[in-house]
């Protein structure tokens, strides 16, 4: 058999092996193992995914391939991907933190997923015969080559435990709630920016949407503003509700909350992240009241998820415990006016809504 042959084969058992560790169910139960064991291995095993991918791809350049150089990576990286989907199905939810886990099993994916395209690309530049290169980036198996390094530096950064996991999380969601912020901010800027330009009582400004076939926005009537202040009010409360909870319920200073709290949280970050990007979706023009009461039930009801999770004694009283506050009590009687502010803001524009 010749090298050449050798290497086709050497590259259908790493894509068989990707495509089996990305179609595999559930792990068996395992004994839970050290975290802090299994996050070396898996940033271990990421380094050597990297070297071992960039030898494949200097070794199989299309233009000029050298087979036998490329044999011991390829049958390295069919170990490899093994050896990674091994260690990421060590870690358990129960025991690790599902959110840590989610966290990983999501970037191990990416990786087979990249190894696979990258496997797929010299499968058919074999197959076909074709091996015109122009040595320049543009070329596919550099461009595979490229996104497989920029996903495994991803992996390489993946959190080290359960509560720098939803930290990360709850860091992304806070950008995209300040994302909405501004979003609203700018809508009651340009409605008031509007109000007093008074366009001699027209209904309507051209926003530039037409010229794709959108069509125009309805200027915001005194209603509707009152409106949307009234949300961009809830919203910066949901802000500070967010950042204060990572500051000090997800601190890294100090002792970890317990693994469901912490997931619990993740969840719930999501979920007001979701909740307030419906509730934006209901500010354009022309408003529908009764899809705003909906969708501002359904944020009422996430912050009162919000607030019967801090209100458990391992999630608030624990963590506050060792603020840089003068008492505990204070850094409660926080949450608790902040909550209740929320809610008062929520009854006022549940109120304006001429809702019974």
């Amino acid at each position: 058999m010749s090298d050449q042959q050798k290497v086709v084969l050497s590259l259908k058992l790493v894509l068989e092996t990707c495509n089996a560790a990305l179609d595999s169910g559930p792990p068996p139960e395992a004994t839970p193992q050290s975290l802090q064991v299994l996050h070396k291995d898996l940033v271990s095993l990421m380094s050597l995914l990297y070297a071992t991918t960039t030898k494949v791809s200097l070794a199989l350049k299309p233009s000029k391939p050298t087979y036998s150089a490329s044999l011991a990576p390829l049958k390295d990286l069919a170990d490899q991907v093994s050896a990674l989907f091994h260690c990421a199905n060590l870690l358990i939810p129960e025991a690790h933190g599902a959110s840590l886990v989610r966290e990983v099993k999501s970037l191990v994916r990416d990786v087979l997923e990249a190894i696979r395209s990258l496997a797929q690309t010299f499968l058919g530049v074999e197959a076909s015969g074709l091996r015109q290169s122009s040595g320049q980036a543009g070329d596919e198996y550099m461009v595979r080559t490229a996104t497989l390094h920029s996903v495994l530096d991803r992996a390489r950064a993946c959190s080290a435990n359960n509560l720098l996991a939803v930290r990360k999380r709850w860091s992304e969601d806070a950008a995209s709630l300040d994302d909405g912020f501004r979003e609203v901010a700018e809508m009651v800027e340009e409605a008031e920016s509007t109000e007093e330009d008074g366009d001699d009582g027209d209904e309507e400004f051209d926003d530039g949407w037409g010229d794709i076939g959108i069509g125009k926005s309805q200027k915001m009537d005194a209603d509707e503003l009152d409106r949307t202040k009234k949300v961009h009010g809830i919203l910066r409360l949901a802000q500070l509700l967010h950042k204060r909870v990572l500051r000090d319920i997800l601190s890294t200073s100090q002792e970890a909350p317990k693994n469901s709290i912490l997931d619990a949280l993740s969840s719930l970050s999501h979920e007001l992240l979701s909740a307030s990007d419906e509730l934006v979706s209901t500010l354009y023009t022309p408003q529908v009241p009764k899809k705003m009461e909906t969708e501002l039930g359904a944020f009422r009801r996430i912050i009162s998820d919000f607030q019967a999770s801090l209100a458990k004694p391992d999630a608030l009283e624990t963590q506050l415990r060792n603020l840089s506050l003068a008492t505990t009590n204070n850094g409660s009687k926080w949450f608790d006016t902040c909550f209740v502010q929320l809610f008062k803001a929520v009854d006022a524009l549940h109120g304006s809504l001429g809702a019974t």
